[in-house]
């Protein structure tokens, strides 16, 4: 049985980066203030405590799309 992405609670300290591993085909995320994870295939981009949208997820995201996934 595959595992879930964590999702936690935000605590409003968000700050989103790239992993050194994959979560089946895709690059991981995590979130810095509570651990909750993210895929490029997600219907949703995650986003800094700042409002800004870190580069390596707009990568991620563009990619996503261009392969039509995302």
């Amino acid at each position: 049985m595959a595992r879930s992405l964590v999702i936690s609670s935000c605590v409003s300290v968000c700050e989103w980066r790239k992993t050194d591993t994959n979560f089946e085909t895709e690059p991981l995320f995590a979130c810095a203030g509570c651990g909750s994870e993210w895929v490029p295939s997600e219907a949703w981009t995650p986003v800094d405590a700042d409002g800004h949208v870190p580069e390596a997820v707009q990568a991620a995201v563009q990619l996503a799309r261009s392969r039509g996934r995302g």
